[in-house]
């Protein structure tokens, strides 16, 4: 029988083509699962950082271009842990240095990423794409920008990686590198072509994120390469309101002398002033005054208004996740919101970081969070915007002028300074509360002497019917409101 399978006429009368093509099959699966150990032995072995026996199986691997359930080849591996001996085997035995893994991660992003500056220049010489982009758009140049590595950053740039690509949300390796404050990077980008006012989907430029974290040298280099000072993101900040915002003097005044316009307003109709006076900055109050910003703008309140409390302490960790406007990981950067939820007590609580949509508890319903803690006597103010719609019905115009959150939160220098700068004292938000009611509310004395120094009507009442002696519980401020 077994003389009979060997004749030739027995193998072209029985074997099929299909039995062939399976038999065929098996083999190279056979063959490809005996390639594929030897190259998850190299991995371990990396994994582990033994590099000894890493090199020695990596000459003896035949298929370098074997790659894992997560499409990750040893080169990557290598690329990633620093190996730059066993880059150098792998690549001699024909590794593709243009692989690409699920996320479409290549050995060259990963050495990007980690700071292998020699992998990067032996990566360079062998030649690969520089402009390769992961599923979120990132880059090596992008990976290399936001972690701060010059050198590597100056390799790919040198040799022509293309600095104005930008990911899949618009960020670039220049609005990377501004916002994490590696000025010899921005530097470098800018130099080789980045454009300035590239606008990410979120509308921020590398300018606004500079300004957000103070980086004032990186705000000259973008200015002295024609940054645009007056673009506004998608909720209508500029960088000087950011700047504003956080409280970074010597930024806003590199931009008023760029002439930037300090009126400019958010959707929900705050200007840089407005920010300013709300979190106590009395130096850029100065200057945005003297620079003709205008303290009886009206702040309203939409459906998209953050209620943030004033406490000082609370505040600052809200703002600080607030600003948080990246989460870096390996594929692309990610937005962030913040869930946030007002207890009866006054107290605010950071639910948690994610990218859902905004959820705010049903028992706020028409009256805002504003007016309910104001009128409790809990120092509370519509702060920041969110981009996504909120689910509940509330008035949507609820107003405020600088002098009013100035009242509410003791900033009594900033009081004065708008008192005698001529602010409107009477001006009323949507509930009818006037700044002297809200300082009335606060238990602010000082500030109710300045307001009525300066002529605020003690007689105005709210949307109740209540005036700031109905509100006021220190017997001082009651002394102040009779006389």
């Amino acid at each position: 029988m077994i003389a009979d399978l060997l004749k030739p006429n027995y193998l072209k009368t029985k074997c099929s083509p299909l039995m062939i093509g399976l038999l065929l099959l098996l083999c190279i699966c056979e063959t490809q699962a005996q390639r594929g150990t030897e190259v998850e032995k190299l991995i371990y072995l990396l994994n582990i950082n033994d590099l000894r026996n890493a090199l020695m199986v990596a000459q003896n691997i035949d298929y370098v271009n074997y790659t894992d359930e997560y499409g990750l080849s040893s080169l990557m591996y290598a690329s990633a842990y620093g190996y730059k001996k066993v880059c150098r085997i792998l690549i001699q035995k024909g590794a593709d240095l243009n692989l690409q893994a699920i996320d479409n991660t290549t050995a060259a992003m990963y050495a990007s990423y980690n700071g292998h500056v020699k992998i990067v220049k032996l990566l360079l010489k062998k030649g690969f794409n520089l402009d390769l982009q992961t599923i979120g758009g990132i880059t090596a140049l992008m990976m290399a920008s936001q972690n701060g590595h010059t050198r590597i950053v100056k390799l790919l740039l040198n040799n022509g990686a293309n600095a104005n690509l930008q990911a899949i949300d618009g960020y670039t390796a220049l609005v990377l590198a501004s916002q994490k404050g590696y000025t010899e990077i921005v530097k470098l980008l800018l130099d080789n072509g980045a454009n300035a006012n590239l606008q990410a989907i979120d509308g921020y430029t590398a300018l606004m994120l500079a300004s957000q974290n103070g980086y004032t040298d990186i705000a000259k280099l973008l200015l002295d390469n024609r940054a645009k000072v007056d673009l506004q993101d998608e909720v209508g900040a500029t960088a000087l309101i950011k700047a504003s915002l956080n409280g970074h003097t010597e930024f806003v005044k590199l931009l008023l002398d760029s002439d930037t316009d300090v009126n400019l307003k958010c959707a929900d109709g705050a200007n840089a002033l407005f920010f300013a006076s709300l979190n106590g900055y009395t130096e850029i109050v100065k200057l945005l005054l003297e620079e003709g910003a205008k303290p009886d703008l009206l702040e309203t309140d939409g459906v998209n208004g953050l209620v943030i409390t004033a406490n000082d302490e609370l505040a600052e960790t809200i703002k600080m996740l607030l600003d948080k406007e990246l989460k870096q990981n390996l594929q692309y950067p990610e937005q962030v919101t913040v869930k946030i939820a007002t207890a009866q007590n006054g107290h605010m609580e950071a639910l948690r970081i994610s990218s859902d949509k905004v959820s705010i508890p049903a028992n706020y319903g028409r009256a805002t969070a504003f007016i309910r803690a104001s009128r409790s006597g809990y120092i509370t103010i519509v702060m920041l915007l969110l981009n996504e719609d909120v689910p509940f019905d509330v008035d949507r115009t609820v107003r405020f002028t600088a002098l009013m959150v100035a009242s509410l939160n003791d900033h009594t220098d900033i009081v004065k300074l708008l008192a005698y700068g001529g602010a409107k004292l009477d001006l009323k938000s949507n509930n009818g509360a006037t700044a002297l009611i809200f300082a009335s509310q606060n238990g602010n004395t000082e500030a109710i002497k300045v307001l009525l120094e300066n002529g605020a009507n003690p007689d105005l009442r709210d949307n109740e019917g209540k005036t700031a002696l109905d509100y006021a519980i220190n017997p001082d401020i009651k002394s102040l409101l009779t006389e």
